[in-house]
């Protein structure tokens, strides 16, 4: 039987992406709608009720996982790591059942289409390298938002992204293999229960 904190934490995540669905919207209707005065003063006031309600929503979640040792055991390992926010980390802990779906981390790249394989037909490779069209791709979009935090954040991975990008290297592939390497890293950390840490370049 599925954890009954993880399930809530499952809704949680459901009724956040909502949100902030909403407050996209909201805000490309306030680009649209600039020189209509009524309309604005509406639309701003829905506005600063979602954002409300998404603070609400983040704040119970993380009062959910507080209340478990496990949960908030791993939580705050996963936060230990250069690109992993609240969400990102809430995401993580739900999708894996606490890593306890996913016995390691190049199972857990594939489902999230962040590992790439190879398009084969018998013994013969055509094409170039790809993700899985089956993959789980709102996992990957956080995934994706980690990574460019952590190439804006974490000196070995700016580095990294540099350094590929300098060899002419695809920015979607590199970013991806930015991806992979935040997946190791959540992996390793939960493997040994100790908070990662962030070298100097």
């Amino acid at each position: 039987m599925p954890d009954k904190d993880l399930v809530r934490l499952r809704g949680w995540i459901i009724i956040r992406d909502n949100l902030v669905k909403q407050k996209v919207s909201s805000i490309k209707l306030l680009a649209k709608l600039a020189d209509v005065t009524e309309s604005i003063s509406f639309l701003e006031e829905q506005l600063k009720s979602i954002k409300e309600r998404i603070l609400e929503v983040e704040e119970d979640m993380e009062q959910l996982i507080a209340a478990s040792t496990s949960l908030y055991t791993n939580y705050l390992l996963l936060r230990s790591i250069k690109g992993i926010g609240i969400i990102n980390a809430i995401v993580l802990l739900c999708v894996t059942d606490n890593f306890q779906r996913f016995d390691n981390p190049r199972k857990f790249a594939c489902y999230c289409g962040v590992a790439p394989f190879e398009h084969t037909s018998g013994i013969s490779i055509r094409g170039k390298t790809q993700t899985s069209s089956l993959a789980n791709k709102e996992v990957k979009v956080y995934l994706t938002r980690a990574a460019i935090t952590a190439i804006s954040w974490d000196p070995q991975m700016k580095a990294y992204y540099k350094r590929k990008i300098a060899e002419g290297k695809h920015k979607a592939s590199v970013i991806n293999a930015v991806r992979a390497k935040i997946i190791a890293r959540s992996f390793a950390v939960i493997r040994r229960q100790t908070p990662f840490v962030t070298l100097a370049v």
